[in-house]
């Protein structure tokens, strides 16, 4: 990811980006090339922001899905279920779901990206997800931790609610086969 290109030009792609991560081999002893000096070492810069969201995110998902899906199938379906009910109550569970843990989880999703474009080498390797929080609330306020919700939690809701009902209407599908032999 890149903040800002210099001069119009255009960032390098991602192979070449890749290429020179990975062969770099240029000395320690100089700061300005830091970002080079730890090679591979840079693919897992934000790993532990990344963690950190993902984490929160899943269990909220999860909790908000469960009982969300059951209380629609308890709606919709009754005795007889078919996949159309099936997938409908699971789409709205996995979007319902999508959207609250993506919304709950964006401050962690704000400091993993800031973590991740962060071009300053000497504060790359002093960053972590508790300072990136208080630097963004003390300069940005709640306004700066929400930055991006919208088009997360646009994203996020029917993600998971494809995931879900592609999953659940499937696995209606095979145990009917299943219980046809």
């Amino acid at each position: 990811a890149f903040k800002q290109s210099s001069g119009g030009a255009k960032p390098p792609g991602m192979w070449k980006t890749m290429l020179g991560v990975l062969s770099s081999r240029q000395s320690i002893s100089h700061p300005e090339n830091l970002q080079t000096t730890r090679g591979y070492h840079l693919l897992w810069t934000g790993m532990g922001a990344q963690l950190a969201r993902d984490v929160p995110f899943s269990a909220i998902c999860w909790m908000v899905l469960e009982p969300t899906r059951r209380h629609l199938l308890g709606l919709l379906a009754g005795e007889q279920s078919n996949a159309a009910v099936i997938m409908g109550a699971n789409f709205s569970a996995g979007f319902i779901a999508g959207v609250i843990s993506s919304g709950a989880t964006c401050p962690l999703d704000v400091a993993k990206t800031r973590r991740q474009i962060e071009k300053d080498p000497a504060r790359v390797l002093s960053m972590n997800t508790r300072r990136i929080l208080l630097e963004v609330w003390r300069n940005e306020g709640i306004n700066g931790l929400f930055r991006g919700a919208g088009p997360r939690m646009a994203r996020a809701g029917p993600s998971v609610g494809i995931v879900v009902s592609s999953y659940e209407v499937v696995k209606h599908i095979m145990h009917r086969k299943h219980a046809e032999l």
